[in-house]
């Protein structure tokens, strides 16, 4: 039988590609930590120092005031930051009461240099997200 907190990372679609190994591997990595309803996870301009997965509750991302994601139990954020090596950009909140798994920085890093479909997944993430390049037409002439 494996360990809970395995078979929920497992449900993770991020994490479903990964062996109960790897799974484990991130469980020990990893801290649950806990955020009242109202509690800001991190604001514009902190450190991107850690995944976040939501595990209970329910997390919303603020860009300016406006909602911009509403995340609930298997939802992963945060990763941007991590990935790009920036400050967060947006606001997270804790909606309701919740209980998140925090992956530190160095421990996914780790993980992705040693995962290559997972290290393809979260390059995939970002290239989705990040607006595509402008292309000065005038220069093609």
């Amino acid at each position: 039988m494996a360990h809970s907190l395995v078979q929920t990372l497992g449900g993770v679609p991020e994490f479903s590609p990964l062996d109960e190994h790897t799974l484990l591997v991130i469980v020990g990595e990893s801290m649950n930590l806990f955020w009242r309803a109202g509690s800001v996870i991190f604001e514009p301009g902190t450190p991107g120092d850690a995944l976040y997965v939501v595990l209970t509750g329910e997390v919303v991302i603020l860009e300016g005031g406006t909602e911009v994601s509403h995340l609930l139990p298997g939802d992963s954020f945060g990763e941007m930051s991590l990935l790009l090596n920036t400050t967060h950009s947006r606001k997270a909140m804790a909606v309701g009461d919740s209980e998140l798994l925090v992956l530190p920085k160095e421990a996914f890093l780790a993980i992705l240099r040693t995962n290559e479909r997972l290290a393809e997944h979260f390059d995939s993430i970002v290239h989705t997200r990040l607006p595509a390049p402008r292309v000065d037409v005038t220069r093609l002439a």
